[in-house]
This record gives structure tokens, sequence and C-alpha cells, in this order.
């Protein structure tokens, strides 16, 4: 039998995906997820292949990745390298080729790149967006975030642990913008509810200063669902975040007037005096000295009636 040119490889595709079907793992519309669970002994073995893909472009990629039973064993960890098709064609990036993001993939199985550099495929991937969003990458690249070494440092901040959110990376495009499933501009409801994940994006690694969003216009109104409520970026920027002491910060106080005019045409100084409960009412309030006294009349109180109970305890009551 003559097979015809290509098949060989499709076949191998179709042996590969019917040997995971075992070994489903959770699928994700946004493609890579992991089980909880430790991975079968039988389902480590290593498939021995060397081919190439039959076609390019996304339907190369989708020989094996459009299977939800496409696994791979890491470290004992089932991960599902499932992509939803359908997720990717209703994204921004309907017209773009996967290795437009995966610049590091080629149409070859198995992939070079993931053997030899392990999980820095994922770092690329999450900053190719360079490659087309130049001038957002500039901000990115010049702000708080930027994975560039910075004054002092000798190299690349990637991975490494962020000043404001202690333990946490600095995060890279991906990071915020997810990867298959970013909404496109006509997308209004992906765009709606992506300026409602403000908190769980952001809080993700600044989790004080989401919780403390709560004062009585902006963050207590954000978290009800208001549609005229800001999410994060919309008073701290998108892509140039600064820290609110740098001079050219939008948060930074000789800057106040731009960034809240943004939305209160008609703001005053007071939207100004105001702006320093966005994020520190509680600790404003608690500082009131008619709450300070309030509150502490209040455990006092509570203290008091502790100490009675104890006593009525002791006493066998």
């Amino acid at each position: 039998m003559t097979l015809r040119p290509g098949t060989f490889a499709a076949l191998m595709a179709a042996a590969v995906l019917l040997s995971a079907s075992a070994y489903m793992a959770p699928v994700s519309a946004y493609g890579v997820t992991a089980s909880t669970g430790k991975a079968s002994a039988a389902a480590t073995r290593t498939y021995d292949l060397d081919w190439t893909l039959p076609t390019a472009g996304k339907s190369g990629c989708t020989v094996c990745h459009a299977d939800k039973n496409l696994v791979r064993i890491k470290d004992g960890v089932t991960v599902n390298l499932y992509v939803d098709s359908l997720v990717l064609e209703n994204s921004a990036h309907r017209n773009v080729p996967c290795t437009g993001c995966h610049v590091d993939f080629a149409y070859k199985t198995p992939h070079d790149t993931v053997v030899k550099s392990g999980s820095a495929w994922r770092e690329i991937a999450k900053l190719a967006c360079k490659n087309c969003h130049k001038a957002e990458f500039s901000g990115f690249a010049n702000g708080a975030h930027s994975p560039s070494a910075r004054p002092g440092e000798t190299s690349s901040t990637v991975g490494a642990a962020d000043s404001s959110a202690p333990g946490k990376p600095r995060p890279l495009c991906g990071d915020c913008h997810g990867g298959h499933a970013i909404p496109s501009k006509e997308d209004s409801a992906g765009i709606e509810a992506l300026r409602a994940s403000g908190l769980v994006m952001c809080g993700k690694c600044h989790v004080a200063t989401a919780a403390n969003y709560a004062d009585y216009y902006h963050g207590s109104a954000y978290r009800q669902g208001a549609k005229d409520a800001p999410a994060c970026w919309q008073c701290h920027d998108t892509h140039l975040i600064l820290a609110s002491k740098d001079r050219r910060s939008t948060v930074n106080k000789v800057n106040l007037y731009e960034t809240c005019t943004n939305c209160h045409k008609d703001a005053t100084e007071g939207y100004f005096d105001y702006a320093q409960l966005i994020h520190s009412k509680q600790r404003i309030v608690d500082a009131n000295p008619v709450v300070f006294a309030v509150n502490s009349a209040r455990r006092a109180v509570f203290s008091a009636f502790q100490t009675i109970v104890t006593l009525f305890k002791g006493n066998g009551s």
C-alpha cells in the first residue's frame, strides 16, 4: 500500500492522540491545564517520534492540539494541551498563526524547544506580544512591571519578585491578558468581562491593594458591578504603570487632575482630597479621633464582658 505525502505524519499524530486518550485531564478553553492528581507510571513512557506536521499554520497545530485528550506528563502531573479552536477563532488573534506567538515552535514534533528549555517557552509566548503591539510593549517595558533590567540590575527581571507584591514575580503580557481567549475589540461582552476582572487580575499579586479598594464611590461600586466604576487600569494606566511616588505616574498628586477629569469632567479640589480615601479608607477612618474613641470604648466593653463571663464560668455558674 502506498501512502500519500503527509499521510504517515497524520497517522503518527493519530497514534499519539489515541495513546493519550486514557489519561484525559481537565479541559480548559484557555489552553493548558494541570490535574491535581499524580500521573500514572504507564502514562510517562516516551514516544519515539520524529516527524513534520502535514500542514503549516493553525491547521498543522490542530492536528494534535484540537484533541481534548492530548496530554503531557511533567513532574508526575498530567498536563492537558487541548486548545479550543472555537475560542481561538472568536478571539482577537483569530487571524494570527500559532507561531505568531509561539515564535520558538516549528511544525515538527516533538517540540525541541520544550525539551531543551523546559518551561521557558511560556515566557517566550507571554512576551511575543511585543512583535505586534510595539507601543503597548514600550509602555510595559518602561513601567513598574518591566521585564528588562533596571538601574543597578545586571540581567532580565523575568521571574524576579516584584517589590510591590512580595513573593510574586513581575507579570508578563500573558499573565494579565491571558492566552487563547483574549477578546477582540468587537466582543463587547468579552471586553466587559475583562473590565470586571480587575481585582482578580491585579489582585493575584497586589493582594492588600486590591482588598482595600473599597471606598464608597469607586471600589465599593466596582465590587457591586457598577458599569461606571473604574477598574484598576483606568486610574493606574494600562501598560506604563508606575509607582505613585513617581512624578510620571497617573496617580501621582501632580497628575491627579488629568486622571480624575477623565471621568469627572467638573472635578474640583475636593476630588483630589477624596482621592486619598480610594485605597486608604479604613486606615483614615480608623485614624479619626471620634472613630478611634468609639472603637476603643467598644473594645473596653467587650473586654469587660469577657472578664465577667470568665468569672462566672470559674464559679461554676
